[in-house]
C-alpha cells in the first residue's frame, strides 16, 4: 500500500497536467454549480504540482542545489505581487497578497514547466544522437 501511495504521488508530480484534469474532476464533485470558484481552486491545488515538477525537472539540468534557484524565483514572483497590490489598491491587504502570489505562481510555474520540459526533450535527443 505505500508502495502504491508513493508511486501516485510521484505520477502526479511528474504529470501535473494530467493531475489538474484529476483535481478539476474531483473538485466538480463538490462545485456543481460555481465554476469559476471550481476553476479557482483546481488552480490553487495544482500550483505545487507545477512547482515540485519545475523543481524536479531543473535538478535533472543542474543536478548539484538547484533549490536556491526555486526559492529566489518564489521570492521574485512574492516582491512583484507585492508591487502590484501596492500600485492598485496603495494598501497590502495580506489574505489577498497571498492569493495574487499564489495564482502568478501558477501562471508562472506552468509557463516554465513547459519550457524546461521542452528543453529536456531537445537536450534528451541532442544527448542520444550524438
Amino acid at each position: 500500500m505505500e508502495k502504491f501511495f508513493i508511486f501516485f504521488i510521484s505520477l502526479l508530480i511528474e504529470f501535473p497536467i494530467v493531475s489538474t484534469i484529476f483535481i478539476y474532476m474531483f473538485l466538480k464533485l463538490f462545485f456543481k454549480n460555481n465554476k469559476r470558484k471550481l476553476l479557482l481552486f483546481t488552480l490553487d491545488f495544482s500550483t505545487i504540482l507545477y512547482i515540485s515538477s519545475f523543481y524536479f525537472i531543473l535538478n535533472m539540468f543542474f543536478p548539484t542545489a538547484t533549490g536556491w534557484i526555486l526559492i529566489n524565483l518564489l521570492l521574485i514572483i512574492l516582491f512583484i505581487s507585492i508591487i502590484l497590490q501596492w500600485k492598485a489598491k496603495r494598501d497590502i491587504r495580506f489574505f489577498k497578497l497571498l492569493k495574487g502570489f499564489w495564482r502568478i505562481s501558477f501562471i508562472s510555474f506552468f509557463i516554465l514547466h513547459f519550457i524546461t520540459l521542452i528543453a529536456g526533450l531537445a537536450l534528451k535527443i541532442s544527448e542520444y544522437n550524438a
